[in-house]
């Protein structure tokens, strides 16, 4: 069987091939029974990573249109198994009675619509796959060690929020979130250099939500949003349920090469420039202020928008030189609304506190809030009300300089792990704060092999390709130094590193 893949499209290969064996399958070109070409076999024919294959293979046996049979290969199912998609039912059947028939599953193929079949659902199990199990130490999960939780201090404050009168009188919120709580984030963003008040504010329930009431708010099917070619993943996928053409912007140990932006948007004519800007998910990257000005400069040029992720900008440690400074978020550079700000409580108190806020012009604000309405009258009042009580007098100050403390140590540990594990053809980012490190992978070494000889020695991380924009780095993966305890982090890198060297 003859493929052909278009290597400068913006469809992922995988799902290019998919598409193609799809149409053989339903033509009858590949008929019952046809034995599929081998992953590998298919992949060195194609010139494709076997990555490619095994997601195209794995869509379609989905679909219910192919099977694999352990020893024997994988193979086209039945016209009759295609067509109804039926599965055999436990009968208990007396002697007497004729048998019953089958039950017929709906055609979710078809029922499924095409917002929710934009979503590219291996992303999602190959993050939850890389987090379950048996697995003894954990730089997988993207949030922070159970440990590092304040218990007291939320159990403090949370009695004191639910013993307020101020919570028995108005136990609603408005769509935008209490005032008080929006005046108090405003002051907490001065700190971080960005100067705003109450209309500027939208209290979320979580971050995320703040990306998809932008992407509601802003892309229309087939507008351009750039990215950094590595990105926060469920970000990606609420761009691509949005229909949006999403174009990787390429990336550096200083985070995206706005040199290049210039060139991508004379190109693409963006809509949105998505970024994380500072301590980047998953690359531990930070621009430096003159790649910031830079993004700002661009983006009014061509009239497009910044959304700034900054989940991580309160956990700064300091900087790796004498004369580095705490990074100024974009939204603190910028006045004219450009650029909309986001960032959440769960990266730094706790992970089930899905309490987030966004900074933006006033009218991005009455617009978002108007939308919110169709889904999500206001965020928990009683979530809204610990956040309160956090940020009075400093609370969350204090609890950030203990972690921040703690997660110095953890981050040092894993870098001198890397020093000494790591064979040498091995690279990683030291990241100035967050929660991660990237490591790049000498050539020949695939991630996901890395992971499966890992994993069944009790240690997980994330594969480099959940964040990839075409879903095809396959030489790095993300390590989170913050999840584990401190204690399994050396043991934990030395049987990544060992593994590398192994392949």
């Amino acid at each position: 069987m003859q493929f052909t893949l278009n290597r400068r499209s913006t469809v992922p290969m995988y799902r290019q091939l998919a598409a193609e064996l799809r149409e053989q399958i339903v033509s009858g070109a590949m008929a019952e029974g046809y034995r599929l070409s081998p992953e590998r076999e298919l992949a060195s024919r194609l010139e494709v990573n076997r990555t490619t294959v095994l997601q195209a293979y794995q869509q379609l046996k989905d679909e219910g249109l192919i099977a694999s049979k352990v020893g024997k290969g994988t193979f086209v199912l039945p016209l009759q198994h295609i067509e109804t998609a039926r599965i055999p039912v436990v009968r208990h059947e007396p002697i007497d009675e004729e048998p019953k028939p089958s039950v017929v599953r709906p055609p979710w193929s078809v029922l499924f619509s095409d917002y929710s079949n934009r979503f590219t659902y291996h992303d999602i199990a190959s993050a939850e796959r890389a987090q379950r199990g048996d697995t003894i130490i954990d730089f997988a999960t993207g949030s922070p060690n159970p440990a590092d939780i304040p218990d007291d201090l939320l159990r403090s404050v949370s009695i004191e929020a639910f013993e307020s009168r101020e919570f028995d009188g108005q136990p609603e919120s408005p769509i935008e979130g209490f005032d008080e709580l929006r005046a108090l984030l405003a002051e907490h963003m001065s700190t971080r250099g960005v100067q705003c008040d109450v209309r500027n504010v939208m209290v979320l329930s979580g971050s995320e939500q703040g990306i998809d009431l932008i992407v509601r708010a802003f892309v229309n099917p087939g507008d351009c949003v750039l990215v950094e070619q590595s990105t926060f993943f469920p970000a990606l996928q609420t761009f691509r349920s949005a229909d949006a053409r999403i174009i990787g912007v390429p990336v550096d140990e200083h985070g995206m090469r706005t040199d290049l932006l210039d060139g991508y948007c004379a190109r693409f004519r963006p809509k949105l420039i998505y970024t994380v800007p500072t301590f980047q998910n998953p690359t531990g990257t930070t621009l430096p202020p003159e790649r910031r000005s830079e993004l700002i400069d661009v983006a009014r040029r061509y009239q497009c928008l910044i959304v700034e992720d900054d989940a991580y900008g309160d956990l700064w440690y300091g900087g790796e030189s004498s004369d580095a400074h705490r990074p100024i978020p974009l939204k603190g550079m910028e006045n004219a609304g450009y650029v909309m700000y986001l960032s959440t409580f769960s990266k730094t108190v706790t992970s089930g506190l899905r309490t987030g806020w966004v900074v933006a012009d006033p009218h991005v604000i009455n617009r978002l809030a108007a939308l919110r309405r169709m889904v999500d009258q206001h965020t928990s009042t009683s979530s809204q009300r610990i956040c309160l009580e956090l940020l009075k007098e400093g609370r969350v100050a204090e609890h950030l300089r203990g972690l921040i403390k703690a997660y110095r140590i953890r981050r040092d540990a894993a870098i001198a792990a890397l020093e000494r594990y790591a064979p040498d053809e091995v690279y990683w980012t030291v990241p100035a704060g967050g929660y991660y490190i990237w490591v790049s992978l000498p050539d020949g070494v695939r991630s996901l092999d890395v992971l499966e000889s890992c994993r069944s020695q009790g240690v997980t991380f994330m594969p480099g390709s959940v964040f990839d924009v075409d879903e095809m780095d396959d030489s790095h993966i993300r390590l989170n130094f913050v999840r584990p305890d401190a204690a399994d982090i050396d043991t934990g890198i030395r049987i990544i590193g060992e593994t590398i060297a192994q392949m």
